[in-house]
């Protein structure tokens, strides 16, 4: 009887124990935590650096410090000077930068805990909530480029605490000095580094006021109180404002405030067009942003194990959910007029995040790379749902389940953000290195044409460092020697045209390239076809590459690519080499006949061939066509024409093209002869056009 009673006194010490671990380990703070490292933790080793990442990290490992400096100086240097610091500190690796953002992501959705917690009248329950939609919420996808949104939400951190530590003033008189002067200091931080959060500050006094409100302070004493309390603050504002627009050469090097003079030469259009992307705005950050939880690929095109991961790091995330809200000690209700006041505080807060993005006519989406513009909207956007949802009545279980289903929804969005990161990654990093398989080296201040190439998060600016990091890996001086462009993105913008034997000179921040439009070279990139350096002799009329490029293919020409020396890809990102498939012997191929060695393209087309493998485009012959044709085998050579021919009649003018240089630059045979023949009449050539 005693050990019976014993061992139960036992078991419910144990149980009483572990629900006490597990109520301290699901405490806001560390919940946050888990949710952030549970949505985005899992990706930390698989991805590479986007966007701006790349040039940011290209530039810090030639230029170094002074380069950075040079970069930001036009363009937010305050801001830069963090990443200098950072890039010594924490070096080059991509899953090191991945567990930046992450701490930043997690540290900032901290700060906001606290302040929303202050605006709850210290009601955890609410606050937790906003700060667990800050974590997750779904319009912004972009935090995986995470050494440049690793740096937002460092500001953003500041931001938030800058707010806490203020707002701490009104609740207690201890420490006041201690806080204001870190609430100054991290606002300092905010309102000097980037233009995003600057006019958030102007949210400071109206929360003052309703913090005020709630020790039901007389409503005159209230307003002198908030005046007085931010004069501070609001000296760090004057004097950031000053400094940005009076001082600071640059603030709209960038990007020029259109709505201003729209204003001024018609009014009614500016105020339309005001009004339209103000409401916009709300609808896409506060509205529609959720509707992407309900966007569900299908398995079979998103890939089984894709969806396997969403689905068991969503059902992870509700879980982790379930159990905080089952052991939280929260049972204090929550007024609803101060729901309202959320409601309300949380529309307005739209108000500055979005004026910097009206002015400047930059609209939000809910995509890449437009949604980077949503991060402002945050703070409004997480205490406007919070507000809503504890605004209606509902019973305290029906609130916490719509809750867990919208957040593990959420984060459902950022896992499958996450996976197109990784693909994306993975498919960059196949075109560089089948680009330095058919291009061993360029001659300097080559310009290389391209169609907006198939990564969602990299653009043309972004790929030039790495053919820089490439081809000139030790390069330090202002002095750009290799450039890539999107003839569909600058013609019309940087450049009215690209006309024959145009001198170039585009600044790329840290130095300018220099060139001419007749020095350059176009390539093709879509997967799964292959990597291919386009033939302006016989391309000109291949209707599969889009007219962007063909329409600047005259200008190109294939032989500003060298055989000496050899492309080297930063080998801490693109390592280890693919191993040799179809496309390897495909551009090794193309390269041997560019230079006449017909032994080795017959070789490499033997070798290509015979692989469990196929060309994924026509023109993945031509090089093989020409190379059989002057090794004699016109019989391959007519084989392979015929089986281009069959997949479309559009490389029909190609083929044609193609066998015309092979007629002029082989020798007569009767062999040749009937395939030439046959050739004529099979696609209708007219060798005398």
């Amino acid at each position: 009887m005693f050990g019976k009673s014993f061992k139960k006194t036992k078991n419910k010490e144990a149980i009483s124990f572990f629900k006490r671990a597990l109520r301290f380990f699901t405490q806001p703070i560390f919940l946050l935590l888990w949710a952030t490292l549970l949505i985005y933790g899992v990706f930390i080793p698989l991805l590479g650096f986007y966007w701006d990442d790349l040039a940011i990290q290209w530039i810090a490992e030639s230029y170094g410090s002074s380069g950075l400096a040079r970069y930001f100086s036009t363009n937010r240097p305050v801001w830069g000077l963090f990443y200098q610091l950072n890039m010594t500190l924490l070096g080059k690796e991509p899953w090191v930068w991945q567990i930046f953002a992450i701490f930043w992501r997690w540290f900032a959705s901290v700060g906001l805990y606290l302040v929303l917690k202050v605006f709850w009248k210290d009601r955890s329950e609410p606050a937790l909530v906003g700060s667990l939609f800050f974590v997750v919420y779904p319009a912004f996808g972009g935090q995986f480029i995470a050494t440049v949104f690793g740096h937002f939400f460092l500001v953003l951190s500041a931001f938030f605490f800058s707010l806490y530590f203020s707002l701490k003033t009104l609740k207690t008189s201890k420490n006041n000095l201690l806080f204001t002067l870190l609430a100054v200091l991290l606002s300092v931080v905010n309102v000097f580094s980037m233009e995003y959060f600057f006019l958030l500050e102007l949210l400071r006094p109206v929360l003052f006021f309703i913090v005020l409100q709630q020790k039901e302070t007389p409503w005159k004493k209230r307003v002198l109180s908030v005046f007085s309390r931010w004069i501070p603050y609001f000296v760090v504002f004057l004097s950031a404002g000053i400094w940005r627009f009076f001082i600071f050469n640059y603030q709209t090097e960038n990007y020029t405030p259109k709505l201003i003079p729209l204003l001024k030469n018609q009014p009614l259009d500016g105020l339309a067009a005001l009004f339209l992307n103000i409401v916009r705005d709300y609808w896409l950050s506060l509205i529609a942003a959720w509707g992407k939880i309900f966007q569900v690929p299908s398995i079979d095109s998103f890939g089984k194990s894709a969806s396997l991961l969403t689905l068991t790091i969503g059902l992870g995330v509700a879980f982790l959910l379930i159990i905080t809200f089952w052991l939280s000690p929260y049972s204090e209700k929550t007024e609803k007029k101060q729901a309202i006041t959320a409601v309300v505080f949380g529309l307005f807060a739209i108000l500055p995040a979005g004026v910097a993005f009206w002015l400047t006519d930059l609209p939000l989406k809910l995509n890449f790379p437009n949604d980077r513009f949503v991060i402002p909207y945050l703070f409004g956007g997480c205490l406007f749902l919070s507000g809503v949802l504890y605004w209606i009545p509902f019973k305290r279980w029906l609130r916490l389940s719509l809750v867990i289903f919208l957040i593990a929804g959420a984060a459902t969005v950022q896992v499958r953000n996450g996976i197109n990161f990784e693909r994306d990654w993975e498919q960059q990093s196949r075109f560089f290195w089948q680009l330095s398989w058919r291009m061993p080296s360029i001659q300097p201040n080559t310009i290389l044409y391209a169609p907006e190439l198939p990564f969602q998060y990299f653009s043309d600016n972004s790929l030039t460092s790495t053919l820089n990091w490439m081809y000139d890996p030790t390069h330090d001086n202002e002095n750009i020697p290799y450039i890539l462009f999107y003839p569909s993105v600058r013609i019309g913008t940087d450049f009215e045209t690209l006309d024959e034997d145009m001198n170039i000179e585009h600044d790329l921040l840290v130095g300018t390239f220099y060139g001419n439009t007749s020095q350059s070279i176009a390539i093709y990139y879509d997967p799964p076809s292959c990597f291919r350096v386009l033939d302006p002799e016989i391309e000109q009329d291949n209707w599969m590459v889009p007219i962007q490029v063909r329409q600047v293919l005259s200008l190109a020409n294939p032989d500003y690519i060298l055989l000496q020396n050899r492309a080297i890809l930063p080998a801490y990102l693109y390592d280890p080499e693919p191993a040799e498939n179809w496309c390897y012997y495909f551009q090794k191929a193309d390269l041997a006949r560019q230079f006449g060695d017909w032994a080795e393209v017959k070789r490499l087309g033997d070798l290509g061939f015979a692989l469990d493998d196929n060309p994924n485009d026509p023109a993945e012959r031509l090089p093989f066509i020409e190379g059989y044709a002057h090794t004699n085998d016109w019989d391959k050579a007519l084989q392979l024409s015929q089986e281009a021919a069959q997949i479309t009649p559009i490389m029909n003018p190609v083929l044609c093209n193609l066998w015309q240089r092979i007629d002029r630059e082989t020798e007569s045979s009767a062999e040749k002869n009937n395939a030439l023949q046959t050739i004529l009449n099979q696609l209708k050539c007219d060798f005398e056009s």
